[in-house]
């Protein structure tokens, strides 16, 4: 129906919602169902194995095509970032000797080939990275802390200042679920907060990391009664929730003001159902609908 009718909000939330649940579904034990991965237009949305692969593959295509010093440049620090540290240094030790920036790249692959996990060596990398990021050099910043596995420190100093979509980036090509979904969640926030106000964005994003019942506390906050309803009884269909007081109080309240949004429209038939499923919350609103049933029967 939204495709018919051009409503790309719908178009988002149900694409995006329906592939994880699938995936959500696809974990739980004794059930085997293949997903398809989403589509890659989706971009940070997508799992992140599959983010990863895709970017490797645009990486090489990149340096396939590459016909300047500054292409390469960038194809270099790419690689850099996404932890590909010897096609890296095969890159940088290509720039010619009459090149400007000839000496900086040398040393810059032979650091690259030389860094240690010793504490020392790590200490240097990261003042002197932090040094960076302080003047002006972000980018060369969370280079230096992506080399010796400071991906997440270098989410964190991208965020702060203002770089959440490279953070996001870089949170899906270099750290474990754990710590990408803590940055992700962090982007989250600074979507909700009022200055920025994307809402429905941060919504997708709560979708790709499973948050499903915070989604439906969102909807329901933002008065999406329709969309909200909808999401909660997918997800109890998938069993994709938790049941617990919290949640009961949840459930009765987003079928409840839905049944309540069918009942203005004159959908009867629909507020009944779903004041039904709202359980004691939507009784009254039952036996209201049913009586104005019955005398309009009459």
């Amino acid at each position: 129906v939204f495709r018919l009718y051009g409503d790309e909000s719908e178009l988002h939330f149900w694409t995006v919602a329906s592939h994880y649940l699938q995936v959500f579904q696809n974990d739980a034990p004794h059930v085997s169902i293949s997903a398809n991965p989403l589509d890659i237009c989706y971009d940070l949305l997508c799992e992140n194995s599959y983010f990863q692969k895709f970017q490797l593959d645009r990486i090489c295509l990149q340096e396939v095509k590459r016909s300047s010093y500054e292409h390469t440049r960038k194809c270099a620090d790419q690689l850099l970032l996404l932890g590909q540290t010897d096609r890296a240094v095969q890159l940088l030790l290509e720039t010619s000797a009459d090149n400007p920036q000839y000496y900086c790249d040398s040393l810059k692959a032979c650091l690259v080939t030389t860094v240690t996990s010793s504490g020392p060596s790590q200490s240097t990398i990261k003042l002197v990275a932090t040094n960076m990021i302080a003047n002006g050099k972000l980018a060369e910043g969370v280079q230096l802390l992506c080399l010796i596995d400071k991906a997440a420190d270098a989410c964190r100093y991208l965020q702060t200042y203002n770089e959440w979509n490279h953070a996001a980036w870089l949170a899906k090509v270099r750290l474990n679920p754990e710590e990408c979904a803590e940055v992700m969640k962090r982007w989250v926030d600074h979507l909700c907060s009022p200055h920025i106000n994307q809402k429905y964005k941060a919504i997708l994003v709560l979708l790709s990391l499973g948050c499903f019942r915070k989604v439906i506390e969102m909807l329901h906050s933002m008065r999406c009664f329709d969309r909200a309803a909808l999401f909660l009884e997918a997800c109890l269909q998938n069993s994709a929730i938790e049941i617990c007081d919290e949640t009961n109080k949840l459930i009765s309240a987003v079928f409840a003001d839905y049944a309540r949004t069918l009942r203005s429209i004159g959908f009867t038939q629909g507020a009944v159902r779903f004041a039904q499923k709202a359980g004691g919350a939507g009784e009254e609103l039952v036996s209201e609908l049913q009586s104005n049933k019955s005398e309009e029967e009459k």
